[in-house]
This record gives structure tokens, C-alpha cells and sequence, in this order.
């Protein structure tokens, strides 16, 4: 279980999130909306310990979440940026197998098959559309073996098909995990979550 517990976060001198309670269990997909600018992504970097909370805090399975990566803390969740930064000129596959063997996710195939990525591995990923990237990154967020998939706009730049296939396999991953989706189209994609988190 993801916990958050009366958390607020200050950026400079703008409160940004107020006084917050919410948690994800395993086996649900959650959608997370509200406003621009009501702290959704700010919300995904606090749990993923990107950012430390002002007052509050953050627990997934009962552990604290400290500032930046741990070896510990990526095991327990694995997070999709809205924008992932392609800086070098790796191709897809090459991507894809930097990810350690251990932590591969048994869903390879699934996401892989998912995303559309097969024609793509031989492509370098600077050369990708932001929508192919998307789905990249979406994939290297997937398949690392975590306990919870923090999302954020993974539907972004996708068609009404890739959308589906996209949902779908979020469906299935959230039989074991926990999945946490950030999207500016939920009202459209209401029906196919367990439940939605607003942020106001």
C-alpha cells in the first residue's frame, strides 16, 4: 500500500499541495485528475522521492520514502515521467536491455506487444516521434519488477487505438499491482479505472 498522510509541499513560497490523504493499494488502477497546476505531477514525484515533503509522508508497505533513488525504493515502485529526456541516440532495443535482467518484468512480451514497440527496436529513440518516445518510456517504467507503476499522462500523443491497447494493459498488470495514472482525458477514461484520487 502506497500511504499518503496529511502531506503538503511548498514550492518556493506557493503551496502547492494542502494537508493530503489518499493511498493505493495493490491490485487497483487509480486515476489521478485535477487541474492544471493542482500538484498531480508534483503528487508522483513526492512518492517517487524525487521531491521531499514540506510536512506529511509518504509510506509504501509500511516503508518511509526518502529523497532520491535507493536500490530498496526501486523495487517497491517504478515511476513514467509525462517527459522523459532522450539525450542519447540508443536504439529502442538497446533501451530496453539496459534494464537489469533480475528486474525485468515477467509482462515483456505483454508490454512490448502493447506499446507497438517491435517495429520500433531498431530505431534510435532521438529519432522517435514524442509519441513513440512516450511509449518507450512508458515501456522502461513497465517492466521494471516493482510493487506499484506511478504514470504520469502515459496516453499522451497516443491515438483512440494505442489508448486501448495501453489501457488494457494496464488492466491486466493492476491483477498483482498497483498502477497510479495521471491523464488529462478522464472523462473518457473513467469507466476503465477502479477509482479516481481529484486533486482541487
Amino acid at each position: 500500500m502506497i500511504k499518503v498522510e496529511k502531506l503538503s509541499y511548498y514550492r518556493g513560497d506557493r503551496l502547492v499541495i494542502d494537508d493530503l490523504d489518499c493511498q493505493l493499494d495493490s491490485g487497483e488502477l487509480v486515476l489521478l485528475t485535477g487541474a492544471n497546476g493542482v500538484g498531480k505531477s508534483t503528487l508522483i514525484s513526492l512518492i517517487g522521492g524525487v521531491l521531499k515533503p514540506s510536512s506529511g509522508r509518504v509510506t509504501i508497505n509500511g516503508k518511509g520514502i526518502a529523497p532520491m533513488k535507493s536500490k530498496e525504493q526501486a523495487l517497491l515502485r517504478s515511476v513514467a515521467p509525462q517527459r522523459r529526456e532522450f539525450l542519447l541516440a540508443f536504439k529502442v532495443i538497446e533501451m530496453l536491455e539496459l534494464l537489469p535482467e533480475k528486474r525485468r518484468s515477467f509482462y515483456v512480451d505483454s508490454i512490448i506487444g502493447a506499446l507497438e514497440l517491435g517495429p520500433l527496436m531498431d530505431f534510435r529513440v532521438t529519432e522517435l516521434s514524442v509519441g513513440e518516445q512516450q511509449r518507450v518510456s512508458l515501456a522502461i517504467a513497465l517492466m521494471q519488477e516493482a510493487n506499484f507503476y506511478l504514470l504520469d499522462e502515459p496516453f499522451s500523443g497516443q491515438d483512440s487505438k494505442s489508448i486501448e491497447r495501453i489501457i488494457n494493459l494496464l488492466r491486466e498488470i493492476r491483477n498483482e499491482k498497483g498502477v497510479l495514472v495521471i491523464s488529462h482525458s478522464a472523462e473518457n477514461l473513467r469507466p476503465y479505472f477502479d477509482r479516481e484520487i481529484k486533486l482541487a
